[in-house]
């Protein structure tokens, strides 16, 4: 028994006598078991190991193209995003075949397309300088609180807008002209689309800049053949100078009718201070209440002078003479008749012999007065009202703001548009960046996964 024991191999040794450690294949193949005490300390120390791959699994190439290992049972199995073959296929597809096409469209499909350009500005009567104005310019703000720069901006939404297209309508066919038959299938519009297709389309077609510093505007037609291109900013530089007289004549009618408003009213008031004179003068049978006083005051002072000359007189008669002298009796008769009559005419201008004032003439004089007062007024005001009426109305006769075109639109000989070179590079550019967000993305992905 102790020899059979002896001869059974150990299976903590090797060949040659070598002592196995736990966890190593002896020569039958078999591990060498390890006590469950000894395996818990030791995986406490020591990193987990991965998995063997088995010898009938099937062989995993890599990015590299080497042979790795296949997945172990329970592992997931990634694919490389980041490969080379992946970038390849990826900038065929996103970067080189886009670029491809849009430069094969340009060189083989792509209309000819003609453009013309003009330059014009907006102008008022007394404008001399550019858009912008010192203080504008000062206080970092646009020049477009100035009237021509406001009519500037106003011409640039105009000719984006669908009022354009309405304008001319009647006069040019923009429809038929950007339906060419010689047109690509790109650039040409059909022209069944609505009418907010157009306008979009227009956008692309009719390009209007604005110079602030200047006042400029620089307006760009493309078209499909060169008269057409002509044809078109001629009608549009036309179009825009009718809107801005437009704004200019409404302008003068608010000024002329404000104007005219403000002397109807001065000439209803002054005729209605007229009629109230006149009816007061018919009332006191009198032109000149005024002058009337004046002419009863003369007299009055007349007659109290010949009273004080009657009683000097008097008093000289009675000191030779007795009461029943006749020459005293006639010099008595005469004072007591310019007495009388000085009371009768102090009566008429309201006062008393005591000088205590009554209504009678100071009362009709004051009314007059008040009424000489209100004509003056009213008259001095139709007088103003007339002369802004005609500064208004010499100010309507020439145009405040008109279109000042310096650079007509010519028919053009070459054509600069679609600019082939300039969009094939555009295309190249942006796909190439698509395709670098769309590479990072998936390393990004390899990374997290590996």
């Amino acid at each position: 028994m102790s020899e059979g024991r002896s001869a059974r191999p150990n299976p903590r040794r090797g060949g040659g006598g070598r002592r196995l450690r736990e966890g190593e294949r002896d020569e039958s193949g078999r591990v060498v078991p390890i006590e469950i005490d000894l395996r818990a300390e030791r995986n406490a120390y020591l990193p987990a190991e991965r998995p063997e791959p088995r010898e009938d699994a099937p062989a995993r190439r890599g990015d590299d193209g080497d042979t790795a290992g296949a997945a172990a049972p329970g592992e997931v199995t990634v694919p490389r995003l980041g490969g080379n073959a992946f970038g390849l296929t990826t900038f065929v597809v996103l970067v080189i075949v886009p670029t491809v096409l849009t430069a094969l469209f340009y060189l083989f499909l792509a209309t000819n397309q003609y453009a013309t350009s003009t330059q014009f500005a907006v102008r008022g009567a007394g404008s001399s300088g550019g858009g912008v104005d010192v203080l504008g310019m000062v206080a970092g703000i646009s020049g477009a609180s100035s009237t021509e720069s406001a009519d500037s901006y106003i011409i640039l939404d105009f000719i984006n807008s669908r009022e354009l297209i309405d304008d001319l309508r009647d006069r040019i066919d923009l429809r038929a002209i950007y339906d060419r038959p010689e047109a690509d299938f790109y650039y040409r519009f059909d022209p069944t689309k609505p009418v907010e297709d157009f306008v979009e389309y227009l956008k692309m077609m009719i390009l209007p800049e604005y110079d602030t510093t200047s006042g400029i505007i620089t307006l760009t037609v493309r078209a499909f053949r060169p008269e057409d291109a002509q044809l078109v900013a001629e009608n549009v530089i036309a179009a825009s100078e009718r809107l801005v007289n437009e704004i200019s004549r409404r302008a003068r009618e608010d000024v002329l009718r404000s104007s005219r408003e403000e002397v109807a009213r001065a000439e209803q008031r002054m005729r209605l201070t007229r009629a109230t004179l006149a009816s007061f003068r018919g009332t006191e049978a009198d032109l000149n209440p005024g002058a009337s006083a004046t002419a009863q005051q003369t007299l009055i002072t007349g007659l109290e002078s010949a009273i004080s000359t009657q009683r000097s007189q008097l008093s000289a008669l009675l000191a030779t003479m007795t009461d029943k002298s006749p020459l005293v009796v006639e010099t008595k008769r005469q004072l007591a008749a310019l007495e009388e009559q000085l009371k009768v005419e102090r009566a008429k201008v309201g006062s008393s012999s005591d000088g205590q004032v009554t209504t009678v003439l100071n009362e009709r004089l004051r009314r007059f007065e008040e009424l000489m007062i209100e004509q003056s007024f009213a008259e001095r005001a139709y007088t103003s009202a007339l002369g802004s009426l005609e500064a208004a109305r010499m100010d309507a006769d020439r145009q405040q703001r008109y279109v000042s075109v310096f650079v007509s639109p010519r028919q053009p000989e070459y054509p600069l548009y679609p600019q082939a070179m300039r969009w094939t590079a555009f295309m190249f550019g942006l796909c190439l960046i698509v395709w670098g967000l769309l590479s990072i993305v998936a390393a990004g992905i390899r990374d997290h996964f590996v």
